[in-house]
């Protein structure tokens, strides 16, 4: 039975030249399908070009035209301001991190289009029908006590713990090494490959079989047998929201080294075998260290039990519903 039909306005979503970028926004819409929802999605590539954003104005009011929705869903500020360029429909925007921030590329510097994303999300938030954050920080910044707070959830089934050499069997990985997972393109400077490269440089001279697994543009599909051949999983990034790169290595148990960066520190707690470092690169190599000497899994899985895929899917049916029962604009089916 479909309870609510909603117009998903995204510019991340998987599509074929990545079919990693944006999974966890997929991934989260389709657990809505159990609970009622129905949904089209709009993709704005603007990765390709920022043309797009124009371009996406006139699909949006084509497909408003022609199809019937209690609501819209964006994902990201930009998507947020194209899906406001209507007022028939209500709108819930999801922002994400630097969309609040307005730091790109790892720089603690914004620059004059940040400071727009940042001022415009601001602008944003209060034209919307519901707000939801991925952090406290995020509402905090936001300055919007309505905004609801709701991580991106992981899915359990898919991210769990398994054999660790029949995974690098299935990877073709050396069943010797140590490996360091780096789950991103390491072009994106935000993420700090470099910080991760030098400090396993250096872990390297106490554990000469230590490399660096890099993963970018894998299905989602396949992410579990690389968290569950590695040994441990480096977070080095300058910014983020919610990664959910680390609460998927917690669902397979995997060890986790991290900054202090977006919800981390909510994520880890005290979790034995997990670790929080500066971006100091002695001192991150040093727990790569202990971490590869210690050899054993983490309980991890239990501590982000609660983000499931399903109790965060029952977060957001909430928030449609609370928009749609006092929408000023519902469209019926």
């Amino acid at each position: 039975m479909t309870l609510y039909r909603v117009l998903v306005v995204a510019n991340l979503w998987p599509y074929e030249a990545d079919p990693s970028y944006g999974c966890f926004v997929k991934a989260q819409m389709e657990s809505l399908r159990s609970l009622g929802v129905d949904y089209d999605v709009l993709f704005i590539n603007g990765r390709e070009s920022r043309w797009n954003y124009l371009r996406a104005l006139l699909q949006l009011w084509q497909r408003l035209r022609t199809h019937r929705y209690d609501l819209i869903h964006a994902h990201m500020g930009l998507s947020g301001l194209v899906a406001r360029c209507q007022i028939s429909v209500p709108l819930v925007v999801s922002f994400m991190g630097f969309d609040v921030t307005g730091k790109f590329k790892g720089s603690d510097h914004i620059t004059a289009f940040g400071r727009f994303y940042q001022v415009s999300s601001f602008l944003l938030a209060r034209l919307a029908s519901a707000v939801i954050v991925k952090t406290a920080e995020l509402k905090r910044r936001l300055k919007l006590e309505a905004a609801q707070v709701i991580p991106n959830g992981v899915d359990l089934d898919l991210f769990r713990p398994a054999d660790q050499a029949e995974a690098r069997r299935s990877l073709g990985l050396d069943p010797q090494k140590k490996l360091v997972l780096f789950p991103y393109d390491p072009q994106r400077p935000e993420k700090r490959f470099d910080l991760v490269e030098s400090a396993v440089g250096r872990a390297r001279q106490a554990i000469p079989e230590l490399e660096i697994l890099r993963v970018s543009a894998v299905p989602q599909s396949r992410m579990p047998l690389y968290m569950n051949a590695a040994d441990v999983l480096v977070l080095a990034s300058q910014s983020e929201g919610s990664p959910n790169t680390v609460k998927e290595a917690m669902a397979t148990n995997l060890p986790v080294i991290t900054v202090d960066v977006g919800d981390t520190a909510e994520l880890i707690g005290q979790t034995e075998g997990c670790h929080f470092v500066s971006r100091d690169c002695e001192e991150m190599a040093a727990k790569i260290v202990e971490v590869c000497r210690r050899g054993m899994r983490t309980r991890g899985r239990e501590r982000i039990a609660t983000l499931s895929m399903e109790n965060v899917a029952r977060q957001i049916v909430q928030v449609y519903s609370n928009v749609v029962r006092h929408g000023e604009f519902r469209q019926d089916l």
